[in-house]
């Protein structure tokens, strides 16, 4: 009986510390906007590249499938976003375009793909391959995250319209070199330090070949996501694909 209330404490202490975090990257955004005068573009990213980060809790709980709470705690909040009592993250996170709706739908979807993708791998028991999950995770979190401002500095000369979103080669490439890095990072994370699934030499040119099909496969999916879809499209495609190459290498068996 005490085993099992130390259990549940640990999910309980370790929920609350992620759901803190999860208020700290809100309340930092809106002072960035408000104290250091940051556009709502920096704010929004700052929220984009630090809120997915709360998915490395997840080997932390005795229970994985706690985590999706954690998720779902982003996806509360950013639905109240537009509320009063919420106004000014609303203000740290909002486009023109976003302004005009009400809503704050790309990092609300994002959020979104994330407690999925967290569910998904955890209510069902399938918390070993949560490594795709959370390579996924990392290539919308890093890759799209590093693609708008690479595009928008680099990319003005070659900048294409495909299916209403803005579209560069630099920032396309941007993506794929971060995205593959964060994938590396996840797999890292998840598959050796967490869970040593990629152990061997041949292991680790398998995790090397699963971050390239990875950040490829990203890449392609947010160039041709019509408009304000890639926050679910990127992670769901992406992890998708990787999970069917993953399968094909031997690495998962179910």
């Amino acid at each position: 009986m005490q085993v099992e209330f130390a259990i549940v404490l640990e999910d309980i202490i370790v929920f609350f510390i992620a759901v803190i975090y999860a208020v700290i990257i809100l309340v930092i955004a809106d002072l960035g906007r408000r104290k250091m005068h940051l556009g709502s573009d920096f704010t929004r990213k700052t929220v984009h590249l630090f809120a997915g980060a709360a998915i490395w809790t997840v080997p932390y709980y005795p229970h994985a499938w706690v985590a999706t709470f954690v998720a779902l705690t982003f996806v509360v909040m950013l639905g109240l976003a537009n509320t009063d009592r919420f106004g000014r993250f609303f203000a740290a996170m909002a486009r023109p375009e976003d302004l005009e709706h009400g809503s704050v739908r790309g990092p609300f979807w994002y959020a979104v793909s994330i407690t999925i993708l967290t569910a998904v791998f955890t209510f069902t028991g399938y918390q070993e391959a949560y490594f795709l999950a959370g390579a996924a995770i990392m290539i919308m979190m890093l890759g799209d995250g590093m693609s708008a401002p690479i595009g928008m500095k680099y990319g003005a000369r070659h900048t294409k319209v495909i299916f209403g979103s803005k579209r560069s080669i630099e920032g396309c490439l941007g993506l794929f070199i971060f995205g593959f890095i964060g994938a590396m990072i996840a797999f890292w994370w998840f598959g050796i330090y967490s869970d040593p699934i990629f152990t061997s030499s041949a292991g680790y040119l398998n995790m090397l070949l699963l971050a390239l099909v990875g950040a490829l496969t990203g890449t392609i999916v947010e160039l041709f996501s019509p408009k304000g879809t890639d926050n679910v499209t990127l992670p769901m495609i992406t992890c998708l694909v990787m999970l069917l190459v993953a399968m094909q290498m031997g690495l998962l068996v179910f």
